[in-house]
């Protein structure tokens, strides 16, 4: 409509000029008027029928801005409702886990020290994790870190602030086991796969896939009983000493946010007491 008021502009004031005049002349001259009336009727009804027309078109046009505001300001508190919903999911989350760290706490002798993971290697040949503390906290190199579902690696660098972790999966860790079962010893080698290694097992040994895999308490660094994983694969290869083995560690890495360190007796024995 507004488009045909455009194109026909000209026609539609002339039109209205003319029934402005003639409604002037009927109106001050009776029955003259009256028969001037009369025939404008008709073009004084397409007036307001077209003026009707623009006045709804209007009308719609407005509705139309109204309601697009409208739809834009529900966007943006359902986004604003997603994010809040978001945040008090990952809360819940972290509260999940964390009732989970300090039940697991309260079930060993060992000093715990509960600390965030804040970094990870991004090199194909280290697999290591990075923690938010360090030496001011007590911690130490060859520190044990931990979770409740296993062994996670030890401290082998450390600043005032953070820590470095090198995890059993990396190629550079080695750590001595014990085969729950059976009582079998073992070396838990990483190997830069999400896997590790257990060497060393006799071939008379009677161990098998699904035998869980304990820490031995030699070396120094891990107490023993501690869950370094399960056997997946056990394998005796003909005229070989020994059996080969994978282990599937018991921590899951690839989502590793918050951790333990065992904190050393000496180290607890030589902090500062609080004030």
């Amino acid at each position: 409509m507004l488009g045909f008021l455009a194109r026909h502009r000209g026609v539609v004031v002339g039109a209205a000029l003319v029934l402005l005049a003639l409604g002037l002349l009927s109106a001050g001259s009776g029955s003259v008027g009256r028969s001037v009336g009369l025939l404008t009727a008709p073009a004084q009804s397409l007036v307001q029928g077209i003026a009707s027309e623009v006045a709804g078109t209007v009308d719609r046009y407005l509705f139309l801005v109204e309601v697009q505001q409208e739809a834009e300001r529900l966007r943006r508190e359902v986004a604003e409702l997603k994010r809040a919903l978001l945040a008090v999911e990952e809360v819940q989350l972290e509260n999940q886990r964390l009732h989970t760290l300090l039940a697991f706490k309260r079930t060993t002798d060992l000093e715990l020290l509960p600390v965030r993971v804040v970094g990870r290697s991004a090199s194909a040949w280290f697999r290591t994790v990075v923690l938010d503390k360090g030496t001011d906290d007590r911690i130490a190199v060859d520190s044990p870190v931990l979770t409740p579902a296993g062994v996670v690696g030890r401290v082998y660098q450390v600043t005032p602030t953070a820590s470095r972790v090198l995890l059993i999966t990396d190629a550079n860790s080695a750590i001595d086991g014990l085969v729950q079962r059976t009582r079998s010893q073992v070396l838990v080698e990483g190997q830069l796969k999400p896997s590790c290694r257990a060497l060393y097992i006799g071939r008379g040994e009677e161990v098998a896939g699904g035998d869980q895999v304990v820490t031995s308490g030699l070396g120094g660094v891990f107490p023993k009983g501690l869950l370094l994983g399960r056997l997946a694969e056990v394998e005796a290869l003909p005229g070989a000493v020994f059996q080969r083995a994978e282990l599937v560690p018991g921590a899951d890495f690839s989502r590793l946010e918050e951790v333990f360190v065992g904190i050393a007796a000496s180290a607890a024995a030589s902090a500062p007491s609080q004030p």
